[in-house]
């Protein structure tokens, strides 16, 4: 499997505070079924601001210590209207360098011009992933807003834990029918600490087998990422 979501680079965002905890994170991630995991180091202007080279050289000093390729560079960009001036900066990331980003919108505040923001990053060829849509309330409030951001061609990563109620009982609703409605791409555990949201991913699993078929489950943990590491399309 592929964690789609996390914030396992120490001492960059509001995730792992230390190397030590990064290497816990590691270890849980790897007793849960993960084989790679897409770092998503928040960038918000203003908050977090690590530039791409930086977090590019800890993830190299990581993977060589683990000796493998495990940790892959992205970033969960805060979405604001100069995105596409700050990714082509280098200043927050692509998914391991494609043409997809990953990003997030306010939790309780509707984005203003949220459509006219996206046709701009997509005229600048880039292709968007919605971070845990099921925990923002304009979704919550507004469940049709998916199929309007899905006909612009966004796709949807859930969390793993939202199943869970973890993020509480509205978006334990949201995403169980955004499940039944084939609105899912990707899964992320968006971990930010250990000890957390690794440890009961199996139990995220189960609940989630509950809903859909296997068959499209290893499209959301593994397919489809699969294919945007290679900058290619999925459905």
């Amino acid at each position: 499997m592929i964690d789609f979501h996390s914030h396992i680079l120490p001492n960059v965002d509001d995730g792992s505070k230390s190397h030590e905890e990064t290497l816990k994170m590691l270890e849980e991630a790897k007793e849960a079924g993960f084989n790679k995991i897409v770092s998503t180091s928040h960038y918000a202007p203003n908050c977090f601001e690590v530039p791409e080279y930086k977090r590019e050289g800890i993830i190299r000093d990581l993977n060589e210590e683990q000796n493998n390729e495990e940790i892959i560079l992205g970033s969960e960009i805060f979405l604001t209207y100069n995105t596409v001036d700050l990714l082509k900066e280098y200043k927050a990331s692509t998914i391991n360098k494609t043409n997809y980003i990953l990003f997030e919108l306010p939790l309780r505040e509707q984005f203003i011009n949220l459509k006219n923001v996206i046709n701009q990053l997509k005229e600048n060829n880039y292709r968007l992933i919605l971070a845990h849509p099921e925990r923002y309330s304009v979704v919550q409030k507004n469940f049709n807003l998916l199929y309007e951001l899905r006909d612009m061609g966004i796709h949807f990563q859930s969390n793993y834990a939202s199943i869970l109620g973890k993020y509480g009982l509205s978006a334990k609703y949201t995403v169980k029918k955004m499940f039944k409605n084939n609105l899912v791409s990707l899964l992320g555990s968006d971990a930010h600490r250990a000890n957390s949201i690794y440890t009961i991913i199996p139990n995220a699993i189960e609940k989630i087998l509950k809903i859909i078929p296997e068959e499209y489950l290893n499209d959301l943990t593994t397919n489809n990422a699969i294919k945007i590491l290679n900058n290619e399309y999925i459905d």
